[in-house]
């Protein structure tokens, strides 16, 4: 199935599922502290095994809960047609257009060039798919006053890496679809129903915001460009199409577990905890889980916190920025720094692994100086490495390569001594 909303760096549960089957047994407990979208303990869940999942960043803890809780169908339904009647609908005209053949149709998106629209994309009765459009509609629309005020900046007030031509989130949008968008936060936000949809309803709202932003382009994927900027021509998407594929997208999405307590895991009564945390601080009890599989973040390839700042600014999810382990030299993080705090999160791993016990850690990196040193930090924590394997994969890069290609991944197979 198709991800539920895009996320960086993304591993196949494919590359997990081997060492998930080797070194744990059906009913054990499997961590990985650097979860990401939940790619790893959705595949030890799958293979009988009760999962621990964390990450630090809230919007990848979200995204990771609702693709393992999945969604009841008859509520999506009932949810999804009653929001097809929420207050947001009544600024569905702001996309009404006039086919060539005079009938009345909802735009599938406007292409802008500079300042003004120069086209409409429409699917009309009458076959007609593109015309000349040159009304910019702009100024009818009311301003809003609950649109996201997020600055594109660090606490300590320098701006984002990746960051060209805006310094707010709001600037990536148009003034019709910031105002669509934020009629429907609000709808979704007073929407009556269980915690599990709603949370699913959030994401499905998160995974809609790049493609209705003015980053959007014809022809350039989801997100092509691995900043936040203004191309020259974009296109502006209609929100109501996108949230409605959303919808079905996220239907289809079944659940594999039901989110417990991290008590209930360890002794036994769940299989599955999902927690919001720092991986230098855990809170699990020493000797307490059976594998450790994870993919820490990248040295500076991936700057996970700004990506997902787009979508954090609109959920209101504080980004505690300070205590992400990368290489940033805005947020005045060095790699000394980087591994400093890495170091701690191998500490961690190794405290509250049980003796005997195996920590499968992927590495990524085309720097073997940096590689050395990253496979120093773990036995400086305590673990044997027992192997040591070169996996190539296929994934896209959001750093400087920010290409498709293969690469590379590391797996050091660790063992904390009896």
């Amino acid at each position: 199935m198709k991800p539920i909303i895009r996320y960086w760096g993304r591993k196949a549960g494919s590359i997990a599922r081997p060492y998930i089957g080797k070194y744990s047994k059906l009913g054990e407990i499997v961590l990985d502290p650097f979860g990401g979208a939940g790619s790893i303990i959705k595949t030890a869940l799958i293979m009988g095994r009760k999962g621990i999942y964390s990450d630090l960043n809230p919007l990848a803890a979200l995204i990771a809960k609702v693709e393992l809780e999945g969604v009841d169908t008859e509520t999506w339904a009932t949810v999804s047609d009653e929001l097809f009647k929420g207050d947001w609908v009544r600024y569905a005209s702001l996309y009404e257009v006039t086919c060539k053949c005079g009938r009345k149709t909802q735009a599938v998106y406007f292409v802008w060039s500079g300042e003004r629209i120069k086209a409409v994309k429409v699917k009309c009765s009458c076959g007609t798919n593109m015309f000349r459009f040159y009304e910019e509609n702009t100024e009818e629309i009311a301003p809003v006053k609950e649109f996201p005020r997020g600055s594109l900046k660090y606490p300590n007030g320098l701006p984002f890496l990746k960051r060209r031509q805006v310094n707010t989130v709001s600037e990536l949008f148009t003034q019709r679809n910031l105002t669509i968008l934020t009629a429907l936060l609000k709808d979704i936000k007073q929407l009556r129903t269980d915690e599990r949809t709603k949370r699913a309803l959030f994401v499905a709202f998160a995974s809609i915001l790049h493609q209705a932003s003015k980053m959007s382009r014809q022809n350039g994927g989801a997100w092509s460009v691995n900043c936040y900027w203004l191309p020259k021509r974009h296109v502006e998407r209609n929100p109501y199409f996108l949230f409605k594929n959303a919808l079905k997208r996220l239907s289809r999405l079944k659940g594999i577990a039901t989110v417990f307590s991290l008590e209930a895991v360890i002794n036994g009564e769940a299989s599955l905890a999902v927690l919001n945390c720092d991986a230098g601080e855990l809170p699990l009890p020493d000797n307490s889980v059976h594998l450790v599989i994870t993919d820490p973040p990248f040295t500076d390839e991936i700057q996970y916190f700004e990506l997902s700042y787009l979508a954090a600014s609109w959920l209101e999810l504080p980004m505690p920025f300070d205590k992400e382990i990368i290489v940033n030299h805005n947020q005045g993080k060095t790699f000394n720094d980087y591994c400093h705090l890495l170091s701690k999160s191998f500490l961690e791993m190794y405290r509250i692994l049980k003796p005997g016990r195996r920590a499968v850690i992927m590495l990524h990196d085309e720097d073997e100086e940096i590689l050395t040193k990253l496979i120093e930090l773990v036995k400086q924590a305590g673990f044997t490495i027992n192997k040591r394997k070169k996996e190539q994969m296929v994934q896209r890069h959001v750093g400087e390569r920010n290409t498709l290609r293969g690469k590379d991944l590391l797996i050091l197979n660790c063992r904390k001594p009896e």
